[in-house]
């Protein structure tokens, strides 16, 4: 009994595309439907209407198609029901008022017309025989009791049967095609949950290694520093004059160890920054660029190095250490690797849409445009410079941070005419 009931229930399912062109095609039937009627009574206005059926039929018919609109879940569970059973009392009525006018044409050529549109609205083949084989009997029963002549009769059942056997074979292939598209869509979406379980799967297992590789990383920077500095000390106590005396050999040994111990020291602390500090997920407050920069500015301006902030910079939402990482590095940068007696750095902003416009601008040697992407770079650099503390990080960290928190940077130089970095965060985000 529930097998019976569930196939009946499945029976009255449509697909949401169906339900929708079922309902268009019922509104459009109620208004055309009165008009046909209006237009046979204008021609031949002895035509029998009974029952008001072109005000009654064309009411229901309007009815049928606004029930999805009705958001009720049991009507539309069940709309190929109510499909059926409205095309088929339709069918019934149309025969009969056929049979009242003596098999008009006006009336024969909407019943052919009706019965090929309303088999092609059932999706199910059940449905298509029930409706097909009912209206046929009751048709060839009117048919057999008028006063037709016997051909007239025959061509009446001949042209129906015709119709109803061509409708049917063009439903046959509706519905093989449709089960076909939905094997098809089943098997698409298997795929793709596949697919997605997959990369759901790799998604976890890159957050597993990445977070393996950053406390490899932290554990490897931090237990490289400790010994590092202990050399570094050791160094520094051997190659005080007034303990030991060494010869010139043995101290410059002594001097270029702590020069790599202090680049083995930058190198260990940018990785350590690298890896644990251009998270987007730290926390974001309200930071005063303004005042950030100022006291960068004050750190590093002396003598010979000049910084000037061209424009007043605006209250930006961002993780303050990641921003402070940001503008230390471009101007330390600057600083570092500027070849003339006097640093000159200029700071400047804008707004550009939805994003906040930066831009640090130096009077130094300039970078040759085939390395405007290089410099951005792991590891890389531009100069091999003893004196220069630089071992390649900086410029990645900041392009990292910027990006990660859905900004840009890019750089415009010329050769022996500066350098300008410019950098943009969105404002929404920032």
């Amino acid at each position: 009994m529930n097998k019976v009931l569930k196939y009946l229930k499945d029976i009255g399912q449509l697909e949401p595309f169906e339900v929708k062109n079922s309902s268009f095609t019922f509104a459009l039937a109620g208004p055309s439907t009165y008009i046909y009627v209006l237009i046979m009574l204008y021609y031949n206005p002895n035509l029998i209407i009974p029952y008001d059926g072109e005000i009654v039929f064309s009411l229901l018919f309007v009815l049928v198609g606004l029930i999805p609109y009705f958001k009720s879940k049991f009507l539309n569970e069940n709309y190929g029901w109510i499909t059926f059973f409205s095309l088929i009392i339709f069918q019934y009525y149309l025969t009969y008022a056929t049979a009242l006018n003596n098999f008009s044409l006006d009336y024969l050529l909407v019943t052919y017309v009706f019965i090929f549109g309303s088999v092609l609205l059932l999706s199910n083949r059940l449905l298509v025989i029930i409706f097909s084989a009912s209206q046929l009997i009751h048709l060839a029963y009117r048919v057999y009791y008028s006063d037709l002549d016997r051909i007239s009769e025959s061509a009446i059942l001949v042209s129906m049967s015709t119709i109803f056997v061509f409708s049917f074979l063009v439903m046959n292939g509706l519905i093989r095609y449709r089960r076909n598209l939905e094997a098809i869509n089943v098997a698409l979406e298997n795929r793709i949950q596949e697919r997605t379980r997959d990369l759901e799967n790799r998604a976890k297992e890159l957050l597993r290694k990445n977070k393996d590789l950053e406390e490899f990383a932290y554990v490897v920077s931090h237990d490289l520093k400790r010994p590092l500095r202990n050399i570094y000390t050791l160094t520094d106590w051997l190659t005080d004059e007034d303990e030991y005396e060494f010869n010139e050999e043995a101290n410059q040994s002594l001097r270029l160890i702590k020069e790599q111990v202090t680049q083995m020291d930058l190198l260990v602390e940018g990785i350590l920054n690298y890896s644990l500090q251009i998270d987007k997920e730290q926390i974001s407050n309200t930071v005063d660029a303004q005042t950030l920069v100022t006291r960068i500015m004050t750190v590093n301006s002396s003598e010979n190095v000049i910084i000037t902030l061209k424009d007043q910079l605006p209250r930006v939402s961002f993780n303050e250490s990641q921003l402070l990482q940001i503008f230390q590095n471009l101007i330390q940068n600057a600083i570092k690797h500027n070849d003339k007696e006097l640093v000159e750095i200029h700071i400047g902003y804008k707004k550009v849409a939805k994003a906040h416009h930066f831009s640090i601008q130096d009077n130094g040697p300039g970078i040759d445009k085939k390395y405007h992407e290089k410099i951005f770079e792991l590891f890389q650099k531009l100069q091999v410079n003893k004196e220069i503390d630089s071992i390649g990080i900086g410029l990645a960290l900041v392009k990292k941070i910027i990006e990660r928190n859905g900004g840009t940077i890019h750089v415009e130089s010329k050769l022996g005419k500066g350098t300008t970095f410019i950098f943009t965060i969105p404002a929404e985000a920032v």
